[in-house]
């Protein structure tokens, strides 16, 4: 587990360093970055509806995913996923595929914002939310895919996953598991994902995007400056004799 972690920790580390050696990225948007994943994994702490599988800690990994592009989304989520399981003592064998499952909603959020052009008009929100949303449910889904085996005996009951069996009876009994266990928390994260987008995604958004053109530079070549013609003599110009 630990190993396992630390190269999901390592994978989003070069992730932003290839982001900064192309020039995606600017040493003072990794400030941004250090305090939004600090500031988000604080909102770890925060019980809202925690118990029914709602957590705000979404909203800043797909903002910042939206208006920063893919990369910083991926390591907005994994580092936040890392250092919220620090603070909460939450760490175990489900933590690396927590931080993969965050990592890839930030990134989908930023190609999803490179769609959009990281717009906060309505219709931009709009398909924000429709992510959020969406990504309460694959998040859910990606981290039952790791546990079923796990959780329950093979052949033990008719939810339980079975060596040898074909893909329509294994997608039935996944799709029982999923429903017995983890809909109705995936519900609750995805309507939080959505209202919490809807209500404050388009300040949020207006100000990150702020953040990143102050901070972003665009390394350019210089354009060399064009040579001027020489002059030409007049045509009745006549050379001495």
């Amino acid at each position: 587990m630990v190993l396992f972690s630390a190269l999901v920790a390592a994978s989003a580390l070069v992730v932003l360093a290839v982001a900064l050696q192309t020039h995606r990225l600017s040493t003072r948007l990794l400030a941004v970055l250090a305090a939004l994943v600090a500031i988000d994994a604080t909102l770890r702490l925060v019980i809202v509806i925690g118990l029914l599988g709602f957590s705000p800690i979404f909203f800043l990994i797909i903002a910042g995913g939206f208006v920063m592009g893919p990369s910083f989304g991926f390591a907005s989520g994994a580092l936040t996923l890392l250092l919220s399981a620090v603070l909460t003592a939450g760490l175990g064998p489900w933590l690396p595929y927590q931080m993969l499952g965050a990592g890839w909603v930030g990134m989908g959020a930023g190609y999803l914002g490179r769609v959009t052009r990281r717009s906060s008009s309505p219709w931009a929100i709009a398909l924000l939310c429709l992510y959020g949303g969406a990504a309460g449910f694959v998040y859910g889904l990606l981290l039952d895919l790791w546990e079923w085996p796990l959780l329950v005996a093979a052949g033990s009951s008719p939810l339980s996953w079975v060596p040898g069996a074909g893909a329509a009876a294994l997608l039935r009994r996944f799709g029982g598991f999923y429903l017995a266990t983890s809909l109705a928390y995936d519900t609750f994260r995805a309507a939080g994902n959505l209202v919490l987008i809807g209500v404050l995604g388009p300040a949020v958004i207006r100000a990150l995007d702020r953040f990143r053109r102050r901070f972003l530079l665009d390394w350019t070549e210089p354009v060399a400056a064009p040579e001027a013609a020489p002059a030409k003599m007049p045509a009745d110009v006549r050379t001495p004799a």
